[in-house]
């Protein structure tokens, strides 16, 4: 699986696989992008594009010729301008021929499931230093266009066409001039009428296959079920064997009745045999475990369920986990904890990790020395005391508190982030901790005002930063002069006239 975001000047991309049900990462890429792809991949497809070119190159080794689809998830639906173009630039023909060497399928995805991938393409290292001249935008929304495959065709001038939909309807074909098409008896009857190629018999406690002279497609995710009709069973004890029709079979149906009585049954061509039933199936893969759990009836078998009739049925409320919504509120399904591992619809749907597993997971904590050193501060500083005195009366009173502020003992916050108060000797402390130290390593403007933005909080603090990167004597020292070296020194021309 690969996963790949690209911003204005970077580009990011992952390299991840499943053992099991678990996800893990295999290699990560990113590169900034150089001053001709900045400006001649305007457009933002063909900058996803690129990450995906780019991803595929790095790789090649692990994707170049794979059996199983490699399944390629991007953030942007502007992809989805490939299936409606009709004249390609060069660039992008080079692409399709180089596309048919891989078999892959680019799956949409919100970019906030994204994290991974959109964390590599927004280095600070890789910003201009002049900084980015414009944001990143889409013409469309997201919400204009509804979820797309893109699909491998060997051939370079369709390598991008939409994904074909399965049928949804049940597909009959003639086999012989004389088969009859299944009908229905009434608007909301459940099964199809089968009707016999040729007339016959069938014998008393005896068994006929009888020819059909049709085929049929069934829709994907279901199967056929010949069953019998009622007239029949009550009437005449015929009852209908062998009745299942996988969706993958299209020869002909041949239906076998049996007659549980001594009388012969005879029949004619036209009439009514069987009724074709169409029911959805899960096709749940096999799979071999150790332990299949404990349940009530466990090991006990035939009459184990009439040994105890009169037990009660209990009920427990199950905590829903995963729910998947739709228009109809009807179709919407819910599933609990028991459901993840079991449930097939849970099972196709695997999420894979996104930033809110990896923020919860960074944690970070602060020692109460340095804690207290903020509280003293804060107690010289009038803006940082009104706050705190605002944030605590609101609170009391309990109305609603100012957005994104939180006070907790003693010390105020905002968007989680550690607010402090105006002072030199203190911010001085927390950039050297950011900056100065062997193991923050003397990074440039953006990833110190990056770093230090991480947990803390103030007006102006990005400019204070970059005043106190310019003003670091090392970086000062070891930073490369952009201009050649400059020549000896000279000694002046003697004057030989006054």
């Amino acid at each position: 699986m690969v996963e790949t975001d690209e911003s204005d000047f970077p580009l990011g991309c992952l390299l991840s696989q499943y053992e099991g049900r678990r996800l893990h990462p295999v290699a990560f890429h990113s590169r900034k992008l150089n001053s001709a792809e900045r400006n001649y991949y305007y457009k933002i497809h063909d900058k996803e594009i690129l990450a995906i070119m780019e991803a595929f190159k790095e790789w090649k080794r692990y994707l170049w010729g794979e059996e199983e689809p490699i399944t390629v998830y991007t953030d942007h639906q502007n992809l989805q301008s490939f299936l409606t173009k009709k004249v390609w630039n060069q660039r992008q023909i080079r692409w399709a021929q180089e596309l048919t060497n891989y078999n892959f399928k680019i799956v949409y995805r919100q970019g906030s499931r994204g994290g991974k991938p959109d964390a590599l393409s927004r280095r600070p290292e890789y910003r201009p230093e002049e900084g980015a001249r414009h944001s990143e935008r889409s013409l469309l929304k997201s919400e204009q266009f509804q979820p797309s495959v893109i699909h491998q065709k060997r051939n370079a001038e369709t390598a991008l066409v939409p994904e074909k939909s399965e049928p949804t309807s049940l597909r009959i074909m003639k086999l012989s001039d004389k088969a009859i098409i299944p009908t229905k008896g009434s608007r909301f009857a459940a099964g199809h009428h089968i009707y016999p190629l040729t007339d016959g018999l069938v014998p008393g406690k005896g068994q006929t296959m009888l020819e059909t002279g049709i085929a049929i497609g069934l829709p994907e995710g279901t199967y056929g079920r010949l069953a019998a009709r009622s007239g029949m069973a009550s009437k005449m004890g015929i009852a209908v064997g062998g009745g299942v029709i996988d969706a993958d079979y299209t020869g002909e149906v041949n239906v076998i009745l049996r007659n549980q009585v001594k009388a012969d049954c005879v029949f004619k061509a036209g009439d009514r045999i069987a009724q074709l039933i169409i029911e959805k199936v899960a096709n749940a893969d096999a799979m071999e475990v150790d332990n299949l759990g404990i349940t009530e009836r466990g090991k006990m078998g035939f009459g184990s369920s009439d040994m105890n009739p009169k037990r009660c049925i209990t009920s427990k409320e199950e905590k829903i986990k995963i729910c998947f919504l739709h228009a109809d509120i009807i179709e919407n399904q819910f599933f609990s904890a028991a459901d993840i591992g079991y449930h097939s619809r849970v099972i196709k749907e695997r999420e894979i990790l996104s930033s809110a597993h990896v923020n919860a997971a960074l944690t970070r904590t602060m020692n109460n020395t340095f804690l207290n050193k903020i509280k003293a501060a804060g107690k010289e500083d009038e803006k940082w005391q009104d706050r705190g005195c605002e944030l605590v009366r609101l609170r009391e009173s309990g109305k609603k508190m100012l957005d994104e502020w939180i006070e907790k003992d003693g010390l105020l916050y905002y968007k989680n982030r550690l607010y402090i108060p105006e002072n030199e000797a203190l911010q001085s402390e927390i950039a050297q901790g950011c900056h100065d130290t062997l193991v923050a390593g003397h990074f440039g403007q953006e990833k110190t005002i990056e770093i230090i933005t991480r947990d803390f909080y103030r007006k102006r603090l990005a400019d204070w930063i970059r005043d106190y990167v310019r003003s670091c004597d090392e970086c000062q020292h070891s930073k490369s002069p952009p201009h050649a070296k400059y020549g000896l020194l000279q000694p002046l021309e003697v004057p030989y006239a006054a």
